[in-house]
């Protein structure tokens, strides 16, 4: 099990106009050879992002750079920069014993105050909060006439990623009288993840086939899936289900690499029962050299739908620090 940075990239403030009125933005880290980045939050300069990206440490005393940028059709265009030290939190890590005793949530392991060497928008704390350090900062962008970035970092036993492609929804409920159909997007949550698929317009069987990514910790969390129907001035429930991933990720545990058959195999059967939100029977399978598995998910609080997916898992190579 491999120990991994966690930066959940919470929100943007007051980010530079790059289109008409707004931008349309996401977050990209670069750390060694690491390059992860965000969901694009369309026409919004104080976005919510939520996300959390995964990071090996190769090198602790290299510095992380945070870019922001503005999606466009053609061409990408810089909402500003900045570089952030995690050497302050990853020794605070390291040194975890000494305030594990005993410690209160809130405890205020170390303070890190802006100052020319660092993109700190205010003073940062590195604390004690829900049995582990965290390291929340405000960073403000450089090469940029205005925007802020906020972060928390951590650290947990990540076990992998999960790719989740959302394949299609199947016979939604209806939320626009008029065009007697709907505006239908997917949103995936589990602890402080939230991810999201594009909006398929004016659909009831929309086809996304999207893939979206979960860093997994040990244990796992729960992953609640909701459907929405996107509207200008409020988003409709359209559903709701449970993924559990458990089964998938305990199949995934407990194979080897060398014990796994050559061809196509049945590792397990899932079926439908009071405690799944399952439509049919689902299998875990090896399947071109990757375990997968296919859900019909019935959505529940609605009067009709299911959405169709599939989970396949990504192994995290190991890096070359031990903290």
């Amino acid at each position: 099990m491999e120990k991994r940075l966690i930066v959940h990239v919470k929100r943007g403030l007051n980010l530079a106009i790059r289109d008409a009125t707004s931008s349309d933005p996401y977050v990209l880290i670069k750390m060694s050879d690491q390059k992860l980045k965000t969901r694009v939050v369309e026409k919004n300069i104080n976005p919510e992002w939520n996300e959390d990206l995964a990071f090996s440490i190769s090198d602790p005393h290299l510095p992380a750079h945070l870019f922001v940028y503005d999606k466009d059709r053609f061409f990408d265009d810089k909402m500003g920069e900045a570089e952030f030290d995690i050497n302050p939190f990853l020794e605070a890590v390291t040194t975890r014993r000494l305030v594990e005793e005993g410690v209160q949530d809130g405890t205020i392991i170390t303070t890190i105050e802006p100052n020319p060497r660092n993109c700190l928008a205010k003073e940062s704390q590195i604390v004690w909060e829900d049995g582990k350090v965290v390291q929340n900062m405000f960073l403000k962008l450089k090469k940029v006439e205005c925007g802020e970035v906020e972060l928390q970092l951590s650290m947990e036993n990540m076990l992998g990623l999960l790719k989740i492609r959302v394949h299609r929804g199947v016979n939604l409920a209806i939320r626009d009288i008029f065009s007697r159909s709907s505006d239908p997007c997917v949103v995936f949550q589990m602890g402080k993840q939230k991810l999201k698929t594009r909006v398929v317009r004016r659909s009831l069987n929309p086809e996304w086939n999207e893939e979206l990514t979960l860093c997994i910790s040990d244990p796992p969390l729960p992953v609640q899936l909701f459907v929405y129907d996107r509207d200008m001035t409020f988003d409709d429930k359209l559903g709701e289900a449970e993924l559990d991933i458990n089964p998938f990720v305990e199949a995934v545990m407990r194979q080897q690499p060398g014990g796994l058959p050559r061809g196509g195999a049945i590792l397990k059967r899932i079926k439908p029962n009071p405690g799944n939100c399952l439509a049919q029977e689902s299998q875990i399978v090896w399947k071109d050299g990757q375990i997968v598995q296919n859900l019909v998910l019935e959505l529940k609080n609605v009067e009709s739908g299911k959405v169709e997916l599939q989970l396949y898992w990504i192994h995290i190579p190991p890096s070359n620090t031990t903290l």
